[in-house]
């Protein structure tokens, strides 16, 4: 879902395009959908935005840039909530949650986990990521040599994703970071309920 604040500060383009809607089919991009089939690996439609809008060129482009992977960890920490009063509603432990394969609790933390990994993903400092918009934010040098190259980048990612090691190397930070922020969350929210 693209983030309201997208539509004030960085054009009217994605109000205009229909995509400020939770509805996911205003997001899917037809190619993109089809190579989670295909390659276990897909993409959503991107979201067209204009700098120029921009009221405080350096705050927007910080915020546009953590938008995505904010609403990510916001659903993660909204699917933790939900598990956690699913679990008091049925009297069931935390730890028995996270062992047995109760369905509802099994959906809510993997629903957590999908967003907490997306987060992750997004955060990887390539384009067209949002990862990319920090390194452009923090080293214009750097985000610049990116931009021009920017087709090369995402094409040679894409091949060392699905093809090469590096897979294993990005399903470990994922991983890594999917785990951290499930116990970030997870245990302290649990101190409220039990």
């Amino acid at each position: 879902m693209v983030f309201p604040t997208q539509g004030t500060d960085g054009g009217n383009a994605p109000k205009i395009q229909g995509r400020l809607t939770p509805n996911p089919l205003k997001h899917i991009d037809p190619i993109g959908f089809l190579m989670i089939f295909l390659i276990h690996f897909g993409w959503g439609k991107p979201v067209q935005i204009d700098p120029s809008y921009y009221k405080k060129p350096y705050r927007d482009e910080l915020i546009t840039a953590l938008a995505g992977p904010a609403s990510n960890i916001l659903l993660g920490i909204a699917g933790i909530l939900i598990m956690l009063i699913y679990g008091k509603i049925s009297h069931q432990a935390i730890g028995a949650m996270l062992n047995v394969p109760d369905l509802v609790s099994q959906f809510w933390i993997l629903f957590s986990s999908i967003n907490f990994g997306l987060a992750a993903f997004n955060l990887i400092p390539l384009p067209p990521l949002d990862g990319y918009r920090l390194v452009k934010i923090i080293s214009s040098r750097t985000g610049k040599w990116m931009e021009r190259n920017m087709r090369y980048i995402a094409i040679g990612f894409l091949v060392l994703v699905v093809f090469g090691p590096f897979s294993d190397a990005l399903g470990s930070y994922i991983s890594w970071v999917t785990s951290g922020l499930f116990k970030m969350f997870a245990f302290p929210l649990s101190q409220i309920f039990y």
